[in-house]
């Protein structure tokens, strides 16, 4: 009989988790497994407990937000599991953008019994000073601000203009002088945003990139936003935004498979939502296809 390992941060989005965790299990006793299951204690768990048993099992499902998605990740490339052993991933967060981007249901049992009937889908991870991430690194003041406004709200304000927006109220508002070297693009100046992506949401927020994204072209999106000396600037980017112009002058946008990033005072990142530390130098890399993740069929 094949294996699984569940682990599950009972704690994710409205902790739905919890009451369907019997029906979980017996579902994929049906299936032919047996199940071992790991609720996490505590942050890094998840990282821990995947690292450590990864390879003792036939397969992984792991469930919470996309920063619980993240630790699984980071425990699976640490274990040396590749792309040939596809995990589950069963999204209860608050955004849970990885999955809207990958098509897997975000309802809790569907999402359950796609992680043993769907199909493996190789993609690309991100790799930042030695930390690994799944869909999006980014840094500016209001970055985590994003992770704890209501949806509706975002809805009302128009995704990405929110996040202008939102900086550009922010009291104590300051750029961020930054140097940027890539093969594609290399730049000098004050940004308030700055995102290296691979994915077709942020924060929760669709429709954000421009259309031809791809998630295992071994490359990233790349967007940073230029510091808006005032309103007439501000609304300038405004309205690229609406009409997706992202090659105004209001940005610098490229695609990279890798990128250094240089700041003369520690720069704080997020790594899918999450922090990501402060750094002077900041190496971003694409690998492509290095994992793979179970999606539905079609």
């Amino acid at each position: 009989m094949s294996s699984i390992l569940f682990v599950y941060n009972p704690h994710s989005g409205v902790q739905t988790i919890g009451r369907n965790l019997r029906a979980i299990i017996e579902l994929y006793t049906k299936a032919g497994y047996d199940v071992t299951v790991h609720p996490t204690q505590r942050s890094g768990d998840c990282l821990s407990t995947v690292s450590r048993l990864a390879k003792e099992t036939d397969r992984v499902v792991v469930a919470g937000g996309d920063g619980t998605l993240n630790e699984a990740v980071n425990g699976l490339m640490e274990a040396g599991i590749g792309v040939e052993r596809p995990f589950g991933y069963i999204p209860c967060g608050s955004t849970n953008d990885f999955s809207h981007s990958l098509g897997i249901p975000a309802r809790i049992m569907s999402a359950a019994k796609t992680a043993v009937e769907g199909a493996p889908f190789p993609f690309d991870l991100g790799r930042m000073n030695g930390r690994w991430f799944t869909y999006v690194a980014g840094f500016g003041a209001f970055t985590d601000v994003t992770y704890t406004t209501p949806q509706e709200t975002k809805n009302a304000l128009g995704y990405f203009a929110y996040l202008i927006s939102g900086a550009a109220s922010l009291p104590n508002l300051s750029p961020y002088h930054i140097r940027f070297e890539s093969a594609e693009k290399c730049g000098e100046g004050d940004y308030i945003l700055g995102l290296v992506t691979n994915t077709l949401r942020v924060a929760g927020m669709k429709n954000l990139l421009p259309r031809d994204v791809s998630l295992d072209d071994g490359l990233f999106e790349v967007i940073f936003v230029k510091n808006p000396r005032n309103p007439i600037e501000l609304n300038k980017i405004l309205t690229a935004v609406m009409k997706k112009d992202y090659f105004s002058d209001c940005f610098d946008y490229f695609k990279t498979s890798e990128i250094t990033v240089y700041c003369e005072t520690p720069l704080a990142w997020t790594l899918d939502g999450e922090n990501g530390g402060a750094h002077l130098k900041t190496h971003i890399t694409c690998r492509r296809r290095v994992l793979s993740i179970i999606t539905p069929e079609k």
